[in-house]
């Protein structure tokens, strides 16, 4: 990779943030940045419901699933939150998951994009369905869902405490309850529900005031993150394992603070990538791309 100066980094991180977030003092939390309506009323999480913390693991959750759009992860939470399809004790029934109407959920999913342009911006909405498929990802993360409110100190969250969370919250992630088996190179293997979104919901619960934890673990080095990064020349680790998790979170917040890793994600729509030109792009000059 091309070597770029620390200085231009600092330079291309503060232009970003002006373009993908002007005129703001901090990333405020998902639907605020990118709002969901119903009938244009806009959806925001309220953490001083358990339906609402529900909900964002489960929008972790889905959206954990290798290279499936973000918009499949919000345009079903939002329905489901809508419907009032968020019980626990529900999605950990088979039962339950075996009577779901796919084709009536994916209806629904479609018909918020008359409402949320950006929801459909990259094609039809859809659930990803087989063994490691979406509804079997909630009913294994349900299954789990008392040791998810022992590490995340959802109790002391619900009775209006500000519960302190600490680095140790990665490797309690780290655990068979959270695993499912997926297809691998080689034959099966046992991947982690949440891993590379496990700063999303530490991120989101941060932003919301509801939890006490350092800034450096909320950033969210997704696909579409670290592929913008790598473009531009910023240093990361491969997400082979939580201490890369962890690394590239530090690293987006180096640059990004209280934006955590947004200006990343919503400025990989302005870059022309593949097409890189300086009449194209506001951070060519210092971009990494220009000194290949």
């Amino acid at each position: 990779m091309s070597q770029i100066l620390e200085s231009d980094l600092k330079k291309i991180s503060e232009i970003i943030i002006e373009i993908t977030f002007p005129n703001t003092r901090g990333y405020g939390g998902w639907f605020k940045a990118f709002p969901v309506r119903f009938n244009k009323e806009p959806f925001q999480f309220d953490f001083k419901n358990e339906k609402d913390i529900i909900a964002l693991i489960f929008l972790a959750t889905i959206w954990n699933i290798d290279r499936y759009k973000w918009e499949n992860a919000v345009g079903l939470v939002g329905v489901l939150h809508n419907e009032n399809m968020l019980n626990i004790k529900e999605w950990s029934s088979r039962s339950f998951i075996n009577k779901l109407d796919k084709k009536l959920l994916e209806n629904e999913m479609n018909n918020l994009i008359m409402n949320n342009k950006d929801l459909g911006k990259r094609g039809h909405l859809f659930i990803k369905n087989g063994a490691d498929g979406v509804f079997e990802r909630l009913y294994k993360i349900s299954c789990a869902y008392d040791y998810l409110k022992y590490i995340l100190k959802i109790e002391d969250i619900l009775k209006g405490n500000k519960p302190q969370i600490n680095l140790t919250i990665f490797n309690d992630f780290d655990n068979e309850k959270l695993k499912i088996d997926s297809k691998g190179r080689y034959g099966k293997i046992r991947k982690q529900l949440l891993k590379v979104k496990i700063p999303l919901i530490l991120r989101e619960l941060k932003c919301a005031g509801v939890i006490e934890i350092d800034d450096k673990y909320c950033c969210v080095p997704d696909t579409r993150v670290r592929e913008i990064m790598a473009i531009i020349g910023y240093p990361q680790k491969d997400n082979i394992d939580i201490n890369s998790v962890i690394k590239n979170s530090e690293i987006i917040s180096k640059y990004f603070g209280t934006y955590y890793d947004l200006p990343l994600f919503d400025f990989y729509d302005n870059c022309p990538r593949t097409n890189c030109k300086e009449e194209k792009c506001e951070i060519y000059k210092y971009c990494a791309q220009k000194i290949k």
